[in-house]
C-alpha cells in the first residue's frame, strides 16, 4: 500500500445531533448496531456511500450522530436502513486514509468505520454510458492518447467492497495474473492471448462495448488503463481510470399479497396468497438482528428494495453458473399459487415476512418485479 498521506483535518463536518429527551436506556438490552461493512474502500472520483445497518433495542427518541474529522467525508442522509456518506473526489496524487463514529444512545462503544480513498484520477480517459436498462449497457471509452493500447472493461462495484481491494495496481496485478494463468493453461504467453483478445479487451483509440447480464438495481465501474505487454510481463502506461455508472431497477408490476400468520410452539405458520399473480414469487423471512429488517411502520427506502433485490438475483446467478435453468432455480427456490409455509422461529424474537413477485425474461437470470409485501410476527 502506498504511503498515507499527512493531511489537516478540519473540525467535525458530519453531524447528526441526538434529540434532547429520549426515553431511558434499559442497561440489561442496550442497543445494538450492526453494519453491512466497516471498511470502505473508495476510487479517487468519490461518490455517495450508503452503509447499511440494523439497529436492536432501539431507544425511543434516539438518533445517531455521525461523525468525521477528514473535510473530504461528510453525511449526506440517515434513511431508515442507510448511512450515506458523501466522499469528495481526490485532489491529492496519494491515498488517503480517515475513519467514521457512529454513536448512539446506549450505544457502547461507538462503532467505528475506515475508509481509504485512492489518488485522484488523471482524467486521460473520459467514458460515455448510453441504453441503460435494468440489465444492460453501452458504453464508450474515450482516450486521450488515440495510439495508445488499453485495457476496456466493467466490473460490478461490489467486487471492491467485497474483496477489500483498495489499491488499483492490486486490481490490475491480481487481473493480470488471471489472465496469464489462462494463457499457460492454453499454452500461450501473456502477450500472445491479450493479442488474441484484442479488441474484445485491449483497444487503440475510441470504443464500444455493450454489456449484457448485469445486476438490476447495481452499480458497475467503467475503467480503463494503458498496457503494453512483453511475453508474460506487462508494462502499466496510465494509472486505472474509472466511472460509476448506475443500473435501475426493472419497472414493477402492481401485486398485492395477502398474507397471515399464527405460532404455534417454536414454529410460525405463514399463509400466503398471491391473489391475481399467477407467477413465482420469492419469501424471505428476516429476523430482527439482521440488515434486511425493519421496524413496524418505516418506509421502504430504495436502498432497502435493492439490498432484497440483489440478494435474491445473487442467489439465481450462482444457481445457474452451477448448471440450473432459471426455471429449475424458480422451482426449487420460490413459490406459485396460495401456499402455506413453516417456520422454526425464537421465543422472543421479531421476524419480518418479505414477499415480492419475480420473473425471469427469456431464460435469463430471474429478477425482482415487484415492491415486497410484508408481515410481522
Amino acid at each position: 500500500m502506498r504511503k498515507i498521506s499527512h493531511l489537516i483535518y478540519a473540525l467535525l463536518v458530519a453531524i447528526l445531533p441526538f434529540t434532547v429527551g429520549c426515553e431511558p436506556i434499559d442497561q440489561n438490552n442496550p442497543p445494538k448496531l450492526v453494519l453491512d461493512t466497516y471498511e470502505l474502500n473508495i476510487d479517487g472520483g468519490g461518490g455517495d456511500i450508503a452503509l447499511y445497518y440494523a439497529l436492536r433495542n432501539a431507544v425511543k427518541g434516539g438518533e445517531f450522530e455521525v461523525v468525521s474529522a477528514a473535510n473530504w467525508i461528510s453525511l449526506k442522509e440517515v434513511t431508515q436502513n442507510t448511512i450515506v456518506l458523501r466522499i469528495e473526489p481526490s485532489n491529492i496524487d496519494e491515498e488517503r486514509f480517515a475513519s467514521v463514529s457512529i454513536k448512539y444512545p446506549g450505544l457502547d462503544p461507538a462503532v467505528r468505520v475506515s475508509v481509504l480513498q485512492d489518488k485522484q484520477l488523471l482524467n486521460k480517459y473520459k467514458f460515455e454510458a448510453t441504453n441503460i436498462t435494468h440489465n444492460s449497457c453501452t458504453i464508450k471509452y474515450i482516450p486521450l492518447d488515440k495510439s495508445m493500447p488499453y485495457m476496456a472493461n466493467v466490473i460490478d462495484a461490489e467486487y471492491f467492497k467485497q474483496s477489500g481491494v483498495s489499491d488499483m495496481n492490486v486490481f490490475i496485478e491480481t487481473e493480470m495474473a488471471t489472465y496469464r494463468a489462462l494463457a499457460e493453461r492454453n499454452k500461450m504467453t501473456l502477450e500472445e492471448l491479450m493479442g488474441r483478445v484484442s479488441p474484445q479487451l485491449i483497444y487503440k483509440g475510441d470504443a464500444v462495448r455493450e454489456f449484457t447480464g448485469m445486476k438490476p438495481g447495481s452499480t458497475y465501474i467503467a475503467y480503463s488503463y494503458g498496457i503494453t505487454f512483453h511475453g508474460n510481463e506487462y508494462t502499466l502506461l496510465t494509472p486505472m481510470h474509472q466511472k460509476s455508472i448506475e443500473i435501475p431497477m426493472p419497472s414493477m408490476y402492481t401485486v398485492s399479497f395477502g398474507l397471515s400468520s399464527q405460532s404455534s410452539g417454536g414454529m410460525a405458520i405463514f399463509t400466503i396468497d398471491p391473489k391475481d399473480w399467477t407467477g413465482y414469487y420469492n419469501v424471505q423471512i428476516a429476523p430482527e438482528d439482521s440488515i434486511y429488517y425493519l421496524e413496524p411502520g418505516m418506509n421502504m427506502s430504495d436502498g432497502f428494495v435493492k439490498g432484497i433485490a440483489s440478494s435474491f438475483y445473487d442467489k439465481a446467478r450462482k444457481a445457474m453458473a452451477g448448471g440450473a435453468t432459471a426455471e429449475q432455480f424458480l422451482q426449487s427456490s420460490c413459490y406459485k399459487g396460495v401456499r402455506q409455509l413453516n417456520v422454526p422461529v425464537e421465543a422472543g424474537k421479531r421476524y419480518m415476512l418479505i414477499v415480492f413477485a419475480v420473473e425471469s425474461d427469456n431464460g435469463s437470470v430471474p429478477v425482482m418485479r415487484s415492491m415486497p409485501s410484508t408481515l410481522y410476527i
